[in-house]
């Protein structure tokens, strides 16, 4: 009997300390924090860096930045006793814009404000806006931008649907100072393509729309194509892996180097002479990954036109169409279903438009998933139009 009443008076000793407890700043008041002092800025696209003094008090936590943009959409900035500026993105505009910024101290007490006025440099997202560029691609259109600032956007692409309606089909989100993106699939007829950009104030660019003729676009012939024996290539013929098979059209098959072979070199003649649009290669499934052992990680692609010397010597190539990796898009250690569907779906690199007509092919595999010197390709394809 003791202990069954022991408990609950516990308990309600419990409930009743926590019910008392008062959640405080973590440091007594000392009055009102000073003001900031000797206020500059420097403008930027889109924004303004505002650097300052911070009053001489052992209290001060930080200075905050409140403001609000022409969209209606209102910011804070904060930064740390540490600091001594805090910069204010997000506008589009080069009008005259003004902030105010606080002083903050430990008892979470605020100064009066100091407004600061500015005038933004033009906005990143503009410049994109105006750099863009929308050209006919092998089975549809290519989108080309220049974000210069590497301001982290987000885009939107379209097409038309069969209503002739535009239909949203894929948003991307990049920094990358120069780029570029295909929407693919669609028959060599008139159809309008469209980007709208995005950033992440609220801010978005006119929706730019062109109308586009899609180049023809077509699978090659596996049949046609064969895999040479240059001098300095890898052989792909190890255990139980083949050469032909990273072209027999059949996933479950493979070729594969031996061990100490990389970087590994192989050549493939498509036994046509084509505009290649575009290059998916495949990984094998081993041991229930395809980011596994052997699998291809690191790539170089080449090409050319005419046929290549016996002894395969690298100055004939030239530079590379394709520097890329095969990688999980979701970056984690251990797959994801996104990073099965991408293995599955294969890894398509773009080839670029200026390349012109090709007929031989080169890879080489510079490094694999989880580091093996040997390399076990399942299978490449190969897209564009043949030149007659």
């Amino acid at each position: 009997m003791k202990i069954k009443y022991f408990i609950p008076a516990c308990l309600s000793v419990c409930l009743f300390s926590c019910a008392e407890k008062e959640l405080k700043p973590i440091s007594g008041s000392l009055g009102k924090p000073g003001v900031i002092t000797e206020v500059k800025t420097e403008a930027l696209p889109g924004g303004v860096m505002v650097s300052y003094r911070i009053p001489n008090t052992e209290d001060i936590l930080g200075v905050k930045a409140v403001y609000t943009l022409p969209n209606g959409r209102t910011y804070e900035q904060t930064s740390s006793f540490y600091e001594n500026k805090v910069e204010l993105l997000g506008y589009v505009d080069t009008n005259e814009h003004e902030a105010d910024l606080y002083t903050i101290n430990r008892a979470q007490e605020k100064s009066e404000p100091v407004k600061v006025k500015f005038t933004p440099l033009e906005a990143s997202l503009t410049k994109i806006e105006r750099s863009i560029n929308i050209i006919s691609d092998f089975g549809g259109a290519q989108f080309q931008w220049e974000n210069v600032d590497r301001f982290p956007i987000n885009l939107e692409f379209f097409t038309t649907d069969s209503l002739g309606r535009l239909q949203l089909m894929r948003i991307l989100t990049s920094e990358i100072p120069s780029a570029n993106f295909s929407l693919r699939g669609y028959e060599p007829a008139n159809r309008k393509f469209a980007i709208l950009i995005r950033d992440n104030y609220g801010n978005a660019s006119d929706t730019i729309r062109k109308d586009i003729l899609p180049y023809f676009e077509e699978k090659f012939d596996k049949k046609k194509m064969s895999i040479m024996k240059l001098g300095n290539d890898a052989n792909f013929t190890n255990w139980e892996g083949m050469d032909s098979y990273i072209i027999d059209d059949d996933k479950e098959t493979f070729g594969h180097s031996p061990a100490n072979s990389l970087p590994a070199p192989f050549t493939i003649d498509m036994g046509i002479v084509a505009n290649v649009s575009r290059i998916v290669f495949f990984n094998r499934l081993f041991n229930d990954s395809y980011y596994s052992w052997g699998n291809p990680k690191d790539i170089k692609v080449y090409g050319r036109r005419e046929a290549p010397s016996q002894d395969g010597r690298w100055e004939e190539w030239g530079e590379p169409l394709i520097v890329d990796l095969l990688q999980r898009p979701s970056g984690q250690a251990s797959d994801t279903d996104e990073d099965i569907a991408q293995a599955e779906a294969g890894f398509e690199f773009i080839v670029p438009l200026t390349a012109g007509p090709l007929r031989y092919i080169r890879v080489v595999i510079l490094s694999t998933q989880t580091g093996p010197t040997y390399t076990h390709p399942a299978e490449i394809d190969l897209y564009g139009e043949e030149v007659k």
